[in-house]
């Protein structure tokens, strides 16, 4: 899609601390007139990191991305282990209810290293 490269798009909002997707922060820059000084200084620094530095910004940005995927899949292995849970199986005999709460302590075993 071709755009002009001077476009700029400004957004305003009434909300004090707006929530965006970790995806959407990494592509834009969000000015907060409500900032303190450490996060004005935190905001500045990661300009600067970026123009100086573009390789250490891209994997910033990396795990920003990889860190909401790794609370995403925390959250789908809580829901699964409620559901066995909530089942009127018993836990300890069936054998699906076994698999999966141990690929569940597995995989949050490697989230948590991550």
């Amino acid at each position: 899609m071709e755009y002009n490269t001077n476009f700029r798009m400004f957004i305003t909002t009434k909300y004090r601390n707006p929530h965006y997707l970790p995806d959407i922060s990494t592509k834009v820059t969000l000015i907060n007139f409500m900032i303190t000084y450490e996060g004005l200084n935190d905001q500045l620094l990661g300009i600067l990191v970026k123009k100086e530095r573009p390789e250490l910004e891209d994997e910033k940005e990396r795990l920003i991305i990889e860190g909401a995927d790794n609370k995403k899949q925390l959250f789908e292995i809580e829901e699964k282990i409620l559901t066995v849970l909530s089942s009127d199986k018993n836990i300890l005999t069936d054998e699906t209810a076994i698999k999966i709460l141990t690929a569940s302590k597995e995989k949050s075993i490697e989230i948590g290293e991550k």
